[in-house]
């Protein structure tokens, strides 16, 4: 049996990884600062701890081993540097780290893994935070596996975004749509995401850094439509056109309005777990989801959805 520290536990990412892993049979541990309550059962400890004290970190994790660690919730590389310092690495078979794909610099094209990082202004301070971070681990002495996913969605998402277009269509309000920047991008369920996580355990790679996503090329409109099908709606939608107002795209829309699009070709090469659900079968579960338990979400960034 295969033990298994997951650093998080209680939101979207992490709560998903560990509800499956133990349904999967594994022994799971799961760390977090105990601020938020676990809808689950299963795992095997608890062990509650800020992660960015290194003294707390020390006696939380004295005499501990794990084969396999999961770092869901750092976002830099102290978080990183202070976990790797504190924990026994000797027994460390894999320690796996949920990057992002905002860590390249900005693209129109198919970004691999090779692609230039650095400052994407796009995602700002979170991009490069996650570059410094993945930096330390490269650097470290730990075996790992890296992986830079792009939009996540699915059941216990977080995020006011497919639960925006799901509200407004279910309420008959207008969606506003940037229009004129051509933009693409790609999702991965969550589904597909926890399931390419384990097989990073399973895996003969190491020391790897892989793109995540599930292949398919989306527009905003192809996004949209989708959501309304899944409902059996239409969605009342409404182009905003960037080139006749200076208005940002994330005042009145839950995604940045930049083409952002991966490779995920060393994905498939190496064995990994393909991720295999269309982005309607996704959404059919993500709305099943949301109409058995009605999420109430927003995004305190979108303050000029009405007025567009």
């Amino acid at each position: 049996m295969r033990s298994i520290l997951i650093m998080g536990g209680t939101t979207f990412v992490s709560s998903s990884l560990a509800k499956y892993l133990i349904s999967k049979g594994y022994d799971v541990d799961i760390l977090t600062r105990g601020k938020r309550a676990i809808d689950y059962d299963g795992f095997r400890e608890h062990l509650i701890c800020d992660r960015k004290s290194k003294l707390e970190m020390e006696n939380i994790l004295k005499n501990k081993k794990y084969e396999f660690v999961f770092d869901v919730s750092a976002y830099k590389k102290e978080d990183v540097e202070i976990l790797l310092t504190t924990i026994d690495k000797s027994y460390i078979k894999k320690y796996i780290f949920c990057s992002s794909g905002a860590v390249y610099k900005p693209s129109n094209e198919l970004i691999g893994e090779e692609f230039e990082k650095g400052e994407n202004p796009n995602w700002g301070k979170y991009g490069t935070d996650k570059k410094e971070a993945e930096d330390f681990i490269v650097n470290s002495n730990v075996p790992y596996i890296i992986f830079r996913p792009t939009y996540i969605y699915g059941e216990n998402n977080n995020l006011y975004r497919e639960a925006c277009f799901f509200d407004r269509i279910k309420a008959n309000k207008v969606i506003p749509i940037p229009y004129g920047n051509n933009t693409k991008t790609q999702f991965i369920h969550i589904d597909d995401l926890v399931r390419i996580f384990e097989s990073a355990m399973t895996s003969e790679k190491s020391n790897q850094i892989y793109n995540v996503t599930n292949p398919d090329v989306i527009s905003w409109d192809e996004l949209i439509i989708t959501c309304g099908k899944v409902m059996d709606r239409k969605p009342i939608v409404k182009n905003i056109d960037i080139t006749k107002t200076n208005l940002e795209a994330r005042l009145y829309f839950p995604f940045r309005d930049v083409t952002y699009i991966l490779n995920i070709e060393k994905l498939i090469k190496d064995d990994l777990y393909v991720p295999k659900l269309s982005l309607e079968k996704g959404l059919k579960k993500s709305y099943k989801w949301y109409i058995d338990k009605k999420p109430v979400l927003k995004d305190l960034r979108m303050i000029k959805v009405d007025e567009v």
